[in-house]
């Protein structure tokens, strides 16, 4: 009778943890998930969300700077490999005018896309390196007319990029950026009574 209490009650344990065990970093608040503020020469606001399977975040860097007629904010997926989170990139960016125009515009953008490499040297501090950042354009990937159509020319991460950003922002180097935890609690000496 005792072994099947005990077996009962080890049941009973794992259905209620289980969903806990499933759920990334559960009980660990020292996970990238949450919103950064950061970068290295442009500042950028980081934010990491959890994704499945567990391991993987989607990443938002929204940069506050215009490099472009429009573009968007970069964003992508990381996967965790040992203590890093790697994975890629993508911004649509254009230099069109046309771009300022309400659609239908029949012109697709150019892609920047890089590839990210992200550690935790403690769970309020978090480096990114930039192994490779490139420009491809779109002459060489999509064409809009009318609709989207592949052109399958270029295929980012796996073709040669139009413009090595590398080359041009950093000499050749990897960039490496470093960001800071936004704290999910107020001292409760800044807050208005």
């Amino acid at each position: 009778m005792r072994v099947k209490s005990a077996l009962v009650g080890s049941f009973l344990f794992l259905g209620v943890a289980a969903p806990g065990f499933a759920q990334q970093g559960a009980g660990n608040g020292c996970t990238p998930a949450g919103v950064w503020y950061g970068g290295s020469v442009v500042s950028y606001q980081l934010t990491i969300v959890p994704a499945v399977p567990a391991g993987e975040y989607t990443v938002f860097f929204e940069g506050m700077y215009k490099t472009s007629v429009m573009n968007t904010a970069y964003s992508g997926r990381v996967a965790k490999k040992g203590d890093v989170y790697e994975g890629s990139i993508m911004q649509l960016i254009t230099q069109d005018d046309a771009f300022l125009d309400p659609p239908p515009i029949f012109k697709m953008p150019d892609l920047n896309v890089a590839w990210i490499s992200i550690r935790m040297p403690d769970c309020n501090s978090l480096t990114n390196t930039i192994p490779f950042f490139g420009l491809y354009f779109a002459s060489g990937i999509w064409d809009a007319t009318p609709g989207i159509v592949w052109l399958n020319t270029k295929v980012p991460l796996k073709d040669e990029p139009d413009v090595d950003l590398l080359d041009v922002l950093s000499g050749g180097q990897p960039v490496l950026e470093t960001y800071r935890r936004l704290p999910s609690t107020v001292s409760p000496s800044l807050l208005h009574k």
